[in-house]
């Protein structure tokens, strides 16, 4: 396990314990993706949207790891004042560019925001992160019809292709799906390698089309009794006793 990964999860798991909130498995889900945005591609004059929002326990423990957010910041999530919400507000958060949490809004929004930034002629790319569940919203598929349109290569959208939609409508085959909207697609069978996540998203880089980063990936990955449960662990905190055997897993 990368360890800057390894030392994120952890803090995660801490922060959930103290809240006694967060949704654990869908942050340890995006937790690589998140790493990678942050340590190698999100710079000043770039923009990012974590459509899922309700994975933000990740986005935190990334800017808390980048040294943007501190450790008394995270001591305060979901606490009364706090910074940190269940799901990030853009008004509080810093490199947070659209408050979210409800599902199928991300993505319409990183478009306006692409579309805006060619445009005025920015530079720059806007990154959007969305659950493979999402992808059921409408809204969703009109952004990308959109995103196409628009010829928007400033867009790059990744996919947390992590299965936790197989309890409603399946998603089936999410990578054919972008391909026929008319984007640049990248698969990473491994979604928690981060080489290879990073070797994906700079693919992206020359595209002149939007382009769709779809990683295979595990709700809960790197805690085994918490690994690919969509259902007992899609919003709970650890118990002491949880947290510690967490911990130690995560340490071997």
């Amino acid at each position: 396990m990368d360890n800057d990964v390894r030392i994120m999860r952890r803090k995660i798991l801490q922060t959930s314990h103290n809240a006694k909130s967060g949704h654990i498995a869908s942050a340890f889900s995006i937790l690589e993706i998140m790493s990678v945005l942050f340590r190698s591609f999100i710079k000043d004059d770039d923009h990012f949207i974590l459509s899922k929002g309700h994975g933000s326990l990740a986005l935190y423990a990334s800017l808390w790891n980048n040294g943007i957010i501190t450790d008394k910041d995270l001591d305060s999530f979901c606490k009364y004042n706090s910074i940190l919400g269940g799901h990030p507000d853009r008004n509080k958060v810093p490199k947070v560019a659209a408050s979210t949490g409800s599902l199928g809004h991300g993505l319409p929004i990183a478009v306006g925001l692409a579309f805006s930034m060619k445009v005025n002629e920015k530079s720059g790319k806007v990154y959007c992160i969305v659950g493979d569940g999402e992808c059921n919203e409408g809204s969703i598929w009109e952004a990308a019809l959109l995103a196409d349109n628009l010829k928007l290569g400033n867009l790059i959208c990744i996919v947390d292709n992590n299965k936790s939609q197989i309890r409603s409508i399946p998603t089936n085959d999410v990578i054919q799906k972008f391909k026929s909207f008319g984007f640049n697609v990248v698969h990473v069978p491994d979604g928690h390698d981060v080489k290879a996540i990073k070797l994906a998203i700079k693919s992206c880089d020359e595209s002149k089309i939007p382009s769709c980063v779809v990683c295979d990936t595990v709700k809960g990955y790197g805690v085994d009794s918490i690994a690919g449960d969509t259902f007992a662990w899609h919003h709970r905190s650890p118990t002491s006793y949880e947290l510690d055997e967490f911990l130690r897993e995560i340490d071997k």
